[in-house]
């Protein structure tokens, strides 16, 4: 009896210390694929925001929660100040948890948030339209010399800017290999926030990102 108290105390002290060593280990391992895998981040966070994270994956396959942040991304068609995908209900290999890697296998849910300000837009926009303001649900512009109101939709991978009898201007978005999901989107004050919700996880966060051991 002695013999497997002991055992059980040995094994609770060793996934205790699982519980320490391996989030760390896998938090780190996304940051840097994510890092090879997008230079132009200026800065690249992952938090799993589940615990216990190694006895639930032992005894279920899952992790509940994973968020990646990525700040200052350099994108040829924009500059976007922040993407934060978060994703829910993972399905992991137990085999590649324990090597401290992430093989993704299924998700429940997952949704990308971005956001971009009014200075990196006002970059972007043609040479004649100056002095970008975003306000909530709206903006002013200078065009010609004269200000005038617009608004602002998120189509067809685009920020597009109703300027009424002048027209419309646009700036590009970054495609499907950056945003995998039809865009919506909300202007607030200097910043256009865009949001979708995922089908599956970009490639730059978690595919490919496998441990060289076979699944279970």
């Amino acid at each position: 009896m002695r013999l497997l108290v002991l055992a059980v105390l040995a094994g609770l002290v060793a996934l205790t210390a699982a519980e320490v060593v391996v989030p760390p280990r896998i938090e780190q391992g996304v940051e840097e694929r994510v890092a090879r895998e997008v230079p132009e981040a200026g800065s690249v966070d992952a938090t799993l925001r589940s615990f216990p994270v190694v006895a639930r994956v032992l005894g279920t396959g899952r992790m509940e929660h994973l968020v990646v942040v990525l700040d200052d991304v350099a994108r040829p068609e924009v500059r976007v100040d922040s993407v934060r995908v978060d994703v829910r209900g993972i399905e992991v290999s137990r085999q590649a948890l324990v090597d401290g890697e992430v093989d993704l296998e299924r998700i429940d849910s997952a949704a990308l948030m971005a956001t971009i300000t009014e200075e990196d837009l006002e970059e972007t926009l043609p040479g004649n339209v100056a002095d970008l303001r975003l306000l909530p649900g709206r903006a002013e512009v200078t065009v010609a010399g004269q200000t005038v109101g617009s608004d602002v939709t998120v189509r067809d991978g685009r920020v597009v800017f109703d300027l009424g009898p002048l027209g419309d201007a646009g700036v590009a978005l970054p495609g499907r290999d950056f945003f995998p999901c039809p865009l919506e989107g909300e202007v607030v004050h200097g910043a256009v926030h865009l949001f979708c919700t995922l089908d599956e996880v970009p490639p730059y966060l978690l595919r490919r990102f496998q441990s060289a051991a076979p699944a279970p």
